[in-house]
């Protein structure tokens, strides 16, 4: 994510689903000027904690539109691992594309079709988007966690249908076994698509398909 989102140095960068402000420390300390948010409170509190003024930081859910964002006022929007929790992605994408300037760019992450349609049950099928069920084992504490599959067509037509156009596409993948990780989670991250990045610009007005 951080290679794709490249040089941020006086830009500015709005963390769409922020959590505990991991992207925004690492975000500040390439000299960006950072708004966040999150549908947490709690984790607002902790950017607020964390970066007092140096970050914007609202309680938000993207279900809503970010009317607290001026029309072009953000160079770049980053959304790692948050869309998936929303079932209408039309909003966000909209809004995303909204407070974007006519050179903005949106890089963005969530899982991957082929990893989630793992957790689909009987009578659900890839092509369509429906929540399903998961479970995280976090410090020995094992968490029910709830999210949205959604075919991969799906996911790059809204995103063009927002007024994007699609820079490119990553499947991020394990090439070297790392510290800490264990040999069969090195196996499926390094051989199966886990996750996936879409960085997008905005479309110009005469390039769009409507």
């Amino acid at each position: 994510m951080l290679d794709v989102i490249g040089h941020v140095h006086g830009k500015s960068v709005l963390d769409a689903g922020c959590a505990g402000g991991e992207y925004a420390a690492l975000l500040l300390a390439r000299g960006a000027h950072v708004a966040a948010l999150d549908a947490s409170k709690a984790m607002v509190e902790i950017i607020t904690q964390r970066f007092g003024d140096a970050v914007i930081a609202r309680q938000h859910d993207l279900a809503e539109p970010i009317s607290w964002l001026g029309d072009a006022s953000m160079d770049i929007v980053v959304s790692s691992l948050t869309l998936h929790y929303l079932r209408d992605w039309s909003v966000p994408l909209s809004e995303f594309r909204r407070v974007l300037k006519s050179d903005g760019r949106l890089v963005m992450s969530t899982h991957h079709p082929a990893m989630v349609q793992q957790l689909l049950v009987s009578g659900q099928s890839y092509f369509d988007t429906v929540l399903v069920e998961d479970r995280w084992r976090v410090g020995g504490v094992e968490h029910e966690v709830r999210y949205y599959h959604r075919p991969l067509q799906d996911i790059l037509n809204s995103i063009i249908a927002a007024g994007f156009t699609i820079r490119r596409i990553i499947e991020p993948h394990l090439t070297q076994p790392l510290r800490g990780v264990p040999a069969e989670w090195f196996q499926k991250l390094s051989t199966l698509p886990w996750f996936l990045i879409v960085e997008a610009c905005v479309t110009k007005a005469a390039d769009h398909p409507l």
